[in-house]
């Protein structure tokens, strides 16, 4: 039995440990109460992937609605990042204080490297007859008439490298976050009636920047070529893969082991060779 529950247990170790790799949150609100957040289809595209929830959210009837749709693709991503962010930023007070709102830790990634809420963004603006209009840190001001009718605004920041960690990382994410700040509150001051989607996707690999990066967040957080910290904070040595594996020991291999040797040392035999106290040989013999 012992053996059985072990064989299961090294079985799914692996998908144990890569059960959040490859997923990214999905946060939406909006300025007014949105049918399309509370849909009962994005819960249900949720177990699914980001696309499913991407194509509920775009093909729901009260999503035209909004005069502005803004889409936010932030490649590299986690969950862990927007714990890590103030309650006082603008990304968390307007979560707590929109009518609607949608908040998803873990949405499975799709198998292209891509950001299905980015790239079905045109399906949306052809649907509801908006205007498209594309920003990145590199543009200056971004393009916004509100006299031209609706629109569907996509904004990409840099991506964050899967292998940054620590405080480079953090710094990296609060200077992205006060920019996006920034160009939230002026697409907020010229429509009243908007919703904004900020999703994560796959992210670059480690060391490997994407060209043309940003000047914008290059001026603002120049890169460390010796960051101090020592190893710790240039790699990461702990991931979920050996915590697990350590958990795994301590508390499932080292107490069957403990178990089982208490169990064989508690074995006893019922022969002996010692000889009894009182037993005379001769007198066996004479019996």
């Amino acid at each position: 039995m012992a053996g059985r529950a072990l064989t299961l247990l090294f079985a799914l170790l692996p998908a144990a440990a890569s059960a959040y790799s490859h997923t990214h949150p999905v946060l939406a609100w909006s300025s007014k109460h949105s049918k399309a957040l509370s849909a009962p289809a994005i819960s249900q595209a949720a177990k699914a992937d980001a696309h499913a929830v991407a194509s509920a959210l775009y093909t729901h009837s009260d999503i035209c609605e909004h005069d502005a749709v803004v889409v936010i693709d932030h490649a590299g991503l986690h969950a862990s990042d927007l714990r890590a962010l103030s309650p006082s930023c603008h990304i968390a007070k307007s979560l707590s204080s929109a009518p609607s709102s949608l908040q998803l830790a873990y949405v499975e990634g799709t198998s292209a490297d891509t950001n299905p809420f980015h790239t079905l963004a045109r399906e949306l603006t052809t649907r509801c007859g908006s205007r498209a209009v594309s920003h990145v840190p590199d543009l200056g001001d971004i393009d916004l008439d509100a006299g031209e009718g609706k629109h569907v605004v996509s904004i990409t920041l840099p991506a964050l490298e899967d292998g940054e960690e620590g405080s480079s990382r953090k710094s990296s994410l609060a200077t992205h976050e006060s920019w996006l700040s920034n160009e939230l509150a002026k697409i907020e001051s010229a429509f009243s009636n908007y919703l904004v989607v900020y999703a994560g996707s796959p992210g670059a690999f480690v060391h490997a920047r994407q060209e043309g990066a940003s000047s914008t967040f290059d001026a603002a957080a120049p890169a460390d070529a010796n960051p101090s910290g020592g190893i710790l904070k240039r790699y990461q040595l702990l991931t979920p893969g050996l915590i697990l594996a350590l958990l795994v020991a301590l508390f499932v291999l080292l107490p069957i082991i403990f178990v089982g040797v208490s169990a064989l040392a508690s074995i006893q035999s019922p022969l002996t060779n010692e000889i009894p106290k009182g037993f005379s040989a001769e007198e066996k013999k004479n019996q």
